[in-house]
């Protein structure tokens, strides 16, 4: 099976919004990096790196598993300052005559893709590695979403590390599953690589002053008496707007869609501009315009927007034709 789609992002995001505790495993199994005399968990693939047309992908890493889109588990290590690929092994179940099924790991050699063996220097890699490290504070079962108590950050030039930087995660500024999830998709290559980030890359996809349900709920009466137009983000389904939370807690509000036309498909995360009004005692939203929201965005923020924030409504975002965003 291929790294996913777009039609299969979405199709895992359903799974996951309408069944939280389903166990779809399309978390998956992380490289190898070896540094200060210990193996530790890599959530990245700079092999994916090098495949370009002169170097293409070997039709014979092929996906394994759905928890092993890239098709191979590397070992990696930082020699002199510098990061090596040591050695590239597939996990494979093949059948039996018997019916049942073998697992085999084997060893794929490096010198037909390098022309040497092991240690082979990653000069080709440029960008981030993140190493997760203690227990896991929320698990996602989307690339390499999940969230560990720590991460270690290295920024690699050209395989040379020029920076290392230690994050203890906060627990407490986690976000739910479908939000990390729908961060993920974006970093996830057509051949199954996942891209890693800095922690202030993850923070930009919170960009913009759209309110979460936390904002909303506590800016309510705000809301209603100045008939504010404000974006908010969340989970659309007929007839309402859905808050995932880390919880599992469903918070839905109303959501009145009147007079708009093409909206995006129920379970879908969305970017709506809207009014908040009261109706027979309850809290709707009103909405003007509504647009798909592009995965890598956030759909809730770590930290609640500051209350002082003004709203204009100019904040919304913007999604070219080919669906990238500004």
């Amino acid at each position: 099976m291929p790294a996913p789609t777009v039609l299969m992002k979405r199709f895992i995001l359903l799974l996951i919004l309408l069944s939280p505790t389903l166990a779809f495993a399309a978390a998956q199994y992380p490289e190898k990096l070896r540094f200060g005399g210990q193996e530790e968990q890599l959530m990245a693939t700079p092999l994916e790196d090098f495949w370009n047309d002169a170097h293409p992908k070997p039709v014979t890493l092929t996906q394994t598993s759905l928890s092993c889109w890239r098709g191979y588990v590397g070992t990696w290590e930082i020699i002199e300052n510098k990061l090596h690929l040591l050695r590239l092994e597939r996990h494979e179940i093949n059948p039996k005559t018997d019916d049942s099924f073998v697992e085999q790991t084997i060893t794929v050699p490096l010198q037909p893709l390098f022309g040497r063996d092991g240690p082979v220097p990653a000069d080709w890699f440029s960008g981030v590695l993140r190493v997760a490290r203690g227990q896991v504070i929320s698990q996602v079962n989307v690339g390499y979403a999940s969230v560990y108590e720590e991460d270690v950050f290295f920024v690699v030039d050209h395989g040379k590390i020029i920076s290392r930087r230690v994050v203890k995660n906060d627990a407490a500024s986690v976000t739910s599953e479908s939000d990390l999830a729908w961060r993920e998709f974006v970093r996830i290559s057509p051949t199954g690589g996942v891209k890693a980030v800095l922690p202030e890359e993850t923070l930009a996809a919170e960009q913009g002053n759209w309110l979460g349900q936390p904002e909303l709920a506590s800016r309510a009466t705000e809301l209603v008496q100045n008939k504010t137009n404000f974006e908010v983000r969340g989970i659309r389904f007929s007839g309402k707007l859905w808050f995932p939370t880390r919880t599992g807690d469903d918070i839905f509000y109303p959501l009145d869609t009147s007079g708009l036309q093409n909206l995006p498909a129920n379970g879908l995360a969305i970017e709506a501009t809207c009014t908040l009004v009261e109706k027979e005692k309850c809290l709707c939203l009103v909405a003007s315009e509504i647009i798909e929201l592009p995965p890598g965005l956030a759909i809730q923020r770590s930290k609640p927007l500051n209350r002082e924030t003004n709203l204009p409504s100019s904040t919304k975002i913007a999604v070219s034709s080919d669906g990238t965003y500004n």
